[in-house]
């Protein structure tokens, strides 16, 4: 079999840095309290149109050069080499190398995904009947791809904890006393 992983080991990096970085910014107990979110959007770009995209407050850029460096993405070697063709040249030096290369990593993963995503949902919609979502070819395809790339899948990875939205209310200490939700529930 050819090589089991689409993504290429620097891809891995990047990859494993952004979530990361996702489950410090949604920890719920961090050491130290920040302000940082995240959001997940779609963005347009001219190369490959629509694709999924992160959007990290504040300082976007900052937060994306932090990601790139402890992914281990610049290459320290190559730096002087290409300080001097932009001497040579006359050219500026980017003001957000890193956050550049950040997108620049993220297009290409997202066109890989994209490109994959249509290939299995063109499949779908042919093999399934109307009474299917996922056709029978996608549903063993799944199973296949879970049973083969189990070894491959590192340890049991920490959960990214979802950010808290609302709080749930006190569990009563009378019993006789019933919770908000069961009364809804009981109206119904």
């Amino acid at each position: 079999m050819r090589n089991p992983n689409t993504f290429t080991e620097r891809q891995l990096r990047f990859l494993e840095a952004i979530r990361e970085r996702i489950r410090h910014i949604n920890d719920p107990n961090p050491e130290i309290i920040t302000d940082q979110s995240y959001e997940w959007l779609i963005g347009h770009t001219k190369q490959f149109g629509k694709i999924p995209k992160i959007k990290f407050f504040p300082n976007s850029c900052h937060i994306k050069a932090e990601i790139i460096e402890s992914s281990g993405l610049i290459d320290e070697f190559q730096a002087p080499k290409k300080d001097e063709v932009r001497a040579k040249f006359s050219i500026k030096k980017a003001r957000n190398t890193k956050a550049n290369l950040f997108e620049s990593e993220w297009n290409n993963i997202m066109l890989k995904a994209k490109k994959a995503t249509f290939t299995l949902a063109l499949m779908n919609q042919i093999f399934s009947n109307q009474d299917q979502k996922v056709s029978e070819p996608i549903a063993l395809f799944q199973s296949i791809v879970m049973d083969e790339y189990a070894p491959l899948i590192k340890a049991q990875k920490e959960p990214i904890h979802p950010p808290e939205t609302a709080k749930t209310a006190e569990t009563p200490k009378n019993p006789g006393i019933k919770t908000y939700d069961q009364e809804l529930a009981e109206l119904e």
